[in-house]
């Protein structure tokens, strides 16, 4: 496995953080579609969804981070993740309720459009907690790296899948802008939306806005003993994307 080129990079936080808590039979949402305007304008540094499902078998759990949505169907081909040299992607995981990351699962990506590989480090104890994030060492750790869309690793370890899929988020966006206009976006056409009704419509006319269109995923599917701490089944997960910044802890 090849030894990252980030190494001695400090990441810093700089856009959104889901925080949803999960038991094993259960299965939590979040969703935090394009809340800034900074991320409408670099839609890879998006989180979108944060999901927490039962795994293949009782004793593991699939976690899934959305970015980039919306992506046309036709668009899809040439999406890609950002760059490990800008954008890292995390998922990190609270076992003993304090609200702070004891684990983290960093997802980094190389390549242009239709070459792009994934790599995949943890669950691993982080080396900074909070808003700076370092690049965990490659030595001793798990790791799982290979081509976007395809499954990666093995069905009784770590199992990795980077790539588009479809938005599952049901949401009558023209109606949710009416209702709260100061969350719509700063350009396109829902930008001219203004107070309304402060309801959404009924179910029969309610339009679902991300029917047909993608995001890109990033699902792991891993062992649940790997993100517990051994005295329950339970544990807090939320996602984050971070910008790189030069210089920093090594």
């Amino acid at each position: 496995m090849r030894s990252p080129r980030s190494r001695g990079r400090t990441i810093r936080a700089t856009t959104a953080a889901l925080l949803a808590t999960t038991v094993v039979a259960g299965v939590v949402v979040a969703s935090d579609h394009q809340d800034t305007a900074f991320v409408e304008f670099n839609p890879r540094y998006d989180v979108n969804d944060v999901y927490a499902f039962p795994g293949s078998s009782p004793d593991r759990v699939a976690l899934v981070l959305g970015t980039s949505s919306p992506l046309t169907p036709a668009g899809t081909p040439t999406a890609r993740f950002g760059d490990e040299s800008q954008i890292l992607y995390q998922l990190k995981i609270d076992n003993t309720g304090d609200a702070r990351e004891d684990l983290v699962l960093q997802v980094t990506f190389t390549g242009g459009p239709g070459a792009q590989r994934v790599h995949v480090r943890g669950p691993a104890k982080p080396r900074q907690v909070g808003t700076a994030n370092t690049l965990l060492r490659s030595e001793g750790g798990r790791e799982v790296e290979g081509p976007v869309n395809q499954v990666l690793g093995s069905a009784d370890g770590m199992q990795v899948f980077a790539g588009p899929r479809d938005d599952p988020f049901f949401i009558d966006l023209e109606a949710f802008f009416r209702i709260l206009p100061d969350r719509k976006p700063e350009s396109g056409p829902l930008s001219t939306i203004t107070q309304g009704p402060l309801t959404f419509r009924p179910a029969g006319s309610a339009v679902d806005f991300v029917r047909g269109l993608n995001d890109l995923a990033i699902v792991i599917e891993l062992p649940l003993k790997e993100l517990t701490n051994g005295q329950q089944q339970r544990f807090g997960v939320w996602g984050t994307t971070s910008r790189a910044r030069t210089g920093g802890a090594s």
